[in-house]
Order: structure tokens, then sequence, then C-alpha cells
């Protein structure tokens, strides 16, 4: 009898759940399901960078927002299909991220965050100031759903949520398959020791960047359909602070485990909208939980998982 691995059925009963949400649940809640997801993408590519490799990088909104305004700027202003506008959307993340990453990966520890960090607040001023190009701070809108596949249409705030849920398991499946064959075997190496990997003749170089540019194109492929999905994008929703709440979430739920991350941006996401009703308190009163919640458990989530399961 095959045996799964425990973190396989946990994966399969969450997805479960989240298939059958929006038969119970308001459209709004599906609304902010479907944001969480995106935010679980991001975060699961973020920690093949952070958890695996131990890069600290600040500009997941940036590829986030590169991606979004891409897609929608070919499709509105050049007429694409969302189905022609993704895969070049993502490629144009891919290059981009490579081109940054290779210099500034040469970097280390808080060299490499604060440049990361930069190219964030660099790339959010582009989305602010070119006007004719993303809107400006009017936002970018007119994007249109995407185009139906056969009988299947996208038009309603539950298709869209299915197409995000089906992104979001066939990545983290993906995500899994790599960090559990050598190449994540060599990236947790870097992570521990770059220098001794190096001695060994590992190209640490290559690698770093190799997962650099995993997460940023994830992060890229999140935003298309954050684009698609709210069909009205605004420069503030890529601004650093975006940045910083994917570290954040990495950290709440565990870093380097994939499933923490993913566990952290449902929990943060979900706290600050229950808070909306008090924006005055809603950053401070959860900024105090994430405090105490670290201090507890620096591991985050999953740390405090396997201390259970050790008593």
């Amino acid at each position: 009898m095959l045996k799964l691995p425990r973190e396989v059925i946990i994966f399969i009963i969450i997805l479960a759940i989240l298939a059958t949400l929006p038969l119970y649940v308001s459209p709004y809640v599906t609304f902010v399901a479907a944001i969480a997801l995106l935010y679980a993408m991001v975060v699961a590519g973020y920690d093949v960078l952070l958890g695996y490799t131990g890069q600290l990088s600040f500009c997941q909104g940036a590829f986030y927002g590169i991606g979004a305004y891409t897609s929608a700027i070919l499709t509105v202003k050049y007429g694409w299909s969302f189905w022609q506008a993704l895969p070049v959307s993502v490629l144009f993340v891919a290059l981009i991220s490579a081109a940054v990453g290779y210099p500034a990966l040469r970097l280390r520890g808080a060299y490499f965050a604060v440049t990361t960090f930069y190219l964030a607040h660099f790339m959010y001023l582009i989305f602010l100031n070119e006007v004719s190009l993303t809107g400006g701070p009017l936002g970018f809108k007119g994007i249109r759903p995407p185009e139906p596949i056969g009988p299947l249409s996208f038009e309603s705030i539950e298709s869209g949520y299915f197409l995000i849920l089906v992104s979001f398991a066939i990545i983290y499946l993906l995500l899994r398959r790599l960090v559990n064959t050598n190449i994540g075997y060599v990236l947790r190496g870097v992570a521990q020791d770059d220098i001794l990997a190096e001695s060994i003749g590992i190209n640490t170089a290559m690698y770093k960047l190799l997962a650099f540019v995993i997460s940023a194109v994830i992060a890229g492929y999140a935003g298309v359909l954050y684009a698609h999905f709210f069909r009205l994008l605004h420069p503030t929703t890529f601004s650093w602070f975006l940045s910083e709440m994917v570290v954040i979430m990495t950290l709440v739920g565990g870093a380097g485990s994939l499933i923490g991350p993913i566990l952290g941006a449902a929990i943060v996401t979900f706290i600050l909208e229950l808070l909306r009703f008090a924006p005055e308190i809603r950053y401070i009163s959860w900024a105090i939980a994430l405090i105490a919640i670290l201090m507890f458990e620096p591991r985050g989530l999953i740390g405090f998982i396997k201390r259970l399961k050790g008593r």
C-alpha cells in the first residue's frame, strides 16, 4: 500500500477544502481566498530563495508587478489574448530577474538585501510615474478576464478563483519536486555554507541565480493572474511593502518548508482582512502578534508544530 508523506496528505486536505470553498461562503470570502492563494504562490517561490538558499531579498513585489503590468499592457494596448500574454510576461520577468540577479548575487548578506530593496522601490517609481504606459496613480483599467477554454469561462469570481487554485496546486507540486532533487540538496548546502560549497566545486553563483530566477518567475506568474482576476492595477499594490509582506509571511510560516510559508500567507492575509474595520490599528496589532510569534518560536508555525510533535 502506497504511503504518502504527511506533508502531501496535509496539502491534499487543504486543497479539498479550498476546492469546495465557493460552495458555502460568500463571493467576498472567495475573493479574499483567491488573493491569499496568489500570495501563497509568491511566498512558495520565495521560500526556494530564502529558505533553501539563504538569500534575503526584498524585490518579490517588483516581479509581481512586472508580470501584472506586462500582461495588462499586452492585452489592453496591443490586443493580445491572456493565453498569449501569459508566457511572454513570465519570460520577460525571467529575463529581468536574470539580468538583475547576476550582478546583485555577487554581493553577500545585507548588501544583497539592500540592493533588492532599492530595485523594488525603483520599479514602484516606474509604475507610478510612467503614466502613458501604466496609468500612473490613476491606475490601469480595462483589463479583461482570461478568454474561455471551450465551455470553461473565467468571467465570474468563482471561475477565476478555480484558475488560481489549480495554478497554486501545480506550482506547489513542482516546487516540492524541485527541492527534493539533487538541485534542492545543493541549494541547502549553499545556504549552510556557500564558501565550503565553492571549495568542493559547486558553482554557488549559478545555483543562487537559479533560485532567484525561479522565485521571480513564480511571482511574475502570480502577478499575471492577479491582473486578470482583479482587473485593475494600481502602483501602491506593488510598493516595497508587498515585498516586506512576502518576507514576513515566509518567516511566520517557517522558511525552508514550502508548506509553512503557504500557511503563513493564508494567516497574514486573513488577519489583515479581519482588521480592515480598524485601519489605524490594523498593521500595529498584527505586527505585535508577529513579534510575539517569532520570539516564542523563531522557526515559525512549522517549528511550533515540530515542537508539539516532539512532545
